[in-house]
């Protein structure tokens, strides 16, 4: 294999065959669209549209995330629809979004570009503009488009032309940019085969946590009526509070249940009420009553990883009485596929709080009913689900190995550490 020779630029060192250019020296025009009076839904297939600036986000255009635009003096305004080929450039949105840009797979007759998109117009005879694509989705080119942009407001920045296309990027010979390109787009294959097997998989466990968590499919050996009972029939509400000991305070997130206040805010939230958080304890039950877009009625979780940790004192905290048969995984599954629900929102007196939290009276909540199987019954569910719950997270796990390596390869191939040649 042949050595590469490196030279020292103003970007560091790259490959000696490679060059240092401007964007501007490799796009010839950037064109703008113009802001139109549009409906608040997609166009449909013999409708026309324009692109949301959400349509351009981490280096994929997303076409569906677009608005109708139905009144014909409003079409005469919209002019330049999307080239194939070409790349999408958000020049204005949140700090976070601004400078995103997206490659455009195919030509769309029926989609116009706003105003705060760009459309490049690419010399394609100097550049790949996949690759280009790939090197400005590049964390370090991100954070360079990021802080291109200006503005006054938090909320919105803008990158101007003249400031964009000055700068510079490392430019390998066209055919290398090709097998770049090709090499990284396999990854991306693979990761978005997988990323739709993990879908695949989270549908299979709803439609499994639907059938036997409700009763209506039954697992072999098992039959007969399940019992309803009062949630306070089997569980009590845990009083403990706060003794001064070593335990971590948390909160509850919808999304993913018990998380250190520390890990989630840099910092303890409780100040003076720590003293009056409950004291639970592994395997006890915290219903948090904020209302959010996962559980508008509130999210009840099981504690897991800690043995010991405080929960805020709004929280209705619980574990299972001592003598009830009880299988706490059967429950978590339970209270996770919205069990209560339906019953939460006949109890529930009005609106959210001005702290957010839902009204919800503590007797009225142990009078809620829940379902009691046979205990054998409630492990044998709870391990299928267990199963599956362990399948994704192998799943993820595998995922996120993925998008490393990935990253790590496109900061070896775009800088030219190691080459394609």
């Amino acid at each position: 294999m042949m050595k590469t020779e490196y030279k020292q630029t103003k970007l560091g060192l790259i490959p000696e065959d490679w060059e240092v250019v401007k964007l501007g020296d490799v796009v010839k025009n950037l064109r703008s669209g113009v802001s139109v009076n549009t409906e608040n839904y997609p166009a449909s297939l013999n409708e026309k549209g324009v692109l949301k600036t959400s349509a351009v986000f981490g280096g994929i255009l997303y076409p569906l995330e677009n608005k109708a635009i139905t009144k014909v003096k409003e079409l005469k305004r919209a002019k330049q629809t999307l080239v194939g080929g070409e790349l999408l450039i958000s020049r204005m949105n949140a700090p976070n979004l601004v400078g995103a840009c997206a490659y455009i797979h195919q030509s769309y007759d029926n989609l116009y570009l706003p105003d705060r998109l760009w459309m490049t117009e690419l010399n394609h005879d100097i550049v790949n503009s996949k690759h280009l694509n790939l090197l400005l989705n590049s964390g370090l080119y991100r954070y360079k488009l990021k802080m291109k942009a200006t503005g006054t407001s938090n909320s919105m920045k803008n990158i101007s032309k003249k400031s964009f296309l000055k700068i510079k990027i490392p430019l390998p010979p066209l055919p290398e940019q090709a097998r770049i390109a090709d090499c990284l787009s396999q990854w991306d294959r693979g990761i978005a085969l997988l990323e739709r097997l993990i879908a695949q998989k989270e549908e299979q466990k709803k439609g499994l946590m639907q059938q036997l968590l409700t009763g209506r499919q039954r697992l072999p050996g098992f039959a007969g009526e399940w019992e309803r009972v009062k949630l306070g029939d089997v569980f009590e509400e845990i009083k403990e509070i706060n003794d001064g000991g070593d335990h971590e305070p948390l909160t509850i997130s919808a999304k993913i249940g018990f998380v250190s206040q520390r890990s989630k805010f840099d910092r303890v939230i409780a100040g003076k009420s720590l003293s009056k958080y409950r004291l639970l304890t592994k395997g006890d039950f915290a219903y948090n009553k904020g209302n959010s877009k996962t559980y508008p009625m509130g999210c009840v979780y099981l504690l897991r990883k800690y043995d010991s940790a405080l929960v805020p004192f709004v929280y209705i905290s619980f574990r299972a009485k001592v003598d009830a048969d009880i299988d706490n995984m059967f429950y978590q599954h339970w209270f996770s596929n919205h069990g209560l629900d339906k019953q939460l929102k006949q109890i529930i007196t009005s609106g959210a709080r001005g702290d957010g939290l839902l009204n919800v009276n503590k007797g009225s909540f142990f009078s809620l009913k829940i379902p009691l199987p046979p205990l054998p019954e409630q492990k044998a569910i709870a391990a299928v689900l267990n199963t599956a719950d362990r399948e994704l997270s192998l799943l993820g796990a595998k995922l996120g190995q993925y998008r490393l390596q990935k990253r790590g390869l496109m900061q070896q191939l775009l800088m030219g550490r190691k080459r394609l040649v």
